[in-house]
């Protein structure tokens, strides 16, 4: 058995097929290296979401991120939320997802490696992100290095971007935790920022089982982040499927866990967004005042990595 890296054109753009016997994904470095698909081979299960009517293209650091988004499991770096921070302006959702990787090197063997570099501009960094593939597990591992090219030390925040694709009857797993609305407005059911135990949130008339994902025609949505993980994981399981998906982290790089669910409530958009990040809250003024911003000084690096697990449905996870 063995990996093998093979190149294909995604809308227009080229894309490497990284694939085993177990799993398949689709990587196009021209999008920010976004991994655009990502199958269980074994199951017949993509996992990763692509919004209805919104074409795959190539957007301009800035554009705004809710009208363009197509889907593809993406990063954001520096921020999320935009606006004027630290003697610069960022850009909606950061510079990223809208910023073009260059393939630095293809390395075969066991495990294969596809490596891919970029520099941001509005906060100067250099950027590598490499996808890592063995030959005979049905996971993909992606590596991280931000090095910063400023003369001042910033802060930042950066965060997985992973839309899933839900079909009917999937849950929302995490091991537990203690969860919080981002913003008291957005939520459909839960109404306040105060914190609660990972997954009953306490609504109007008793509580919300945050495990189960309702179909579009609910037209819900919630926004969360979720800290204090008993373990580093968050993913979703399809039973009808038989298959799931877990998104490993480093947790003392990515300690907290944002978790945007649309269930037809936002513009039509029915996915779960799995955000395991650096940072909280949202804005960076206040995430920097409560000492949870990540920090970079002058010429370091921040480096971590992640892993999806493709899988049958667990007895139990750890």
């Amino acid at each position: 058995m063995s990996a093998r890296c093979t190149r294909t054109v995604v809308a227009g753009h080229e894309a490497f097929v990284l694939e085993n016997p177990h799993l398949r994904a689709v990587v196009i470095p021209a999008l920010g290296g976004r991994v655009w698909s990502l199958e269980d081979l074994a199951r017949g299960r993509q996992w990763i979401w692509h919004r209805p009517g919104v074409p795959l293209a190539a957007q301009p650091v800035g554009a705004s991120y809710d009208d363009v988004w197509a889907g593809g499991w993406e990063e954001l770096f520096p921020n999320d939320a935009a606006g004027p921070f630290e003697g610069r302006d960022l850009p909606d959702h950061g510079e990223w997802w809208a910023t073009p990787f260059t393939v630095a090197e293809v390395v075969d063997g066991n495990p294969l490696q596809l490596r891919m570099v970029a520099e941001t501009r509005v906060v100067r960094a250099a950027c590598e992100k490499t996808v890592v593939l063995a030959a005979d597990a049905p996971r993909l591992t992606v590596r991280y290095a931000i090095r910063s090219l400023e003369d001042a030390p910033f802060h930042f925040l950066f965060k997985q971007h992973l839309p899933v694709a839900l079909a009917p009857g999937c849950r929302l797993r995490l091991p537990g935790g203690e969860a919080e609305a981002v913003e008291a407005s957005f939520g459909s059911a839960i109404r306040s920022t105060a914190p609660f135990a990972w997954p009953l949130a306490p609504v109007d008339g008793g509580t919300l089982d945050l495990t189960t994902i309702p179909d579009a025609d609910s037209r819900t949505r919630e926004f969360l982040y979720v800290r204090d993980l008993p373990a580093p994981w968050c993913g979703v399981d399809d039973p009808e499927a038989g298959a799931s998906l877990r998104l490993r982290v480093d947790a003392a790089a990515l300690p907290f866990t944002w978790l945007f669910l649309s269930y037809g409530g936002w513009r039509d958009v029915h996915t779960a967004v799995l955000e395991p990040c650096t940072t909280m809250p949202k804005a960076l003024e206040a995430a920097v005042a409560a000492g949870q911003a990540a920090r970079l000084a002058p010429r370091a690096t921040f480096s971590t990595a992640v892993s999806v697990e493709l899988g049958g449905l667990p007895a139990a996870d750890a």
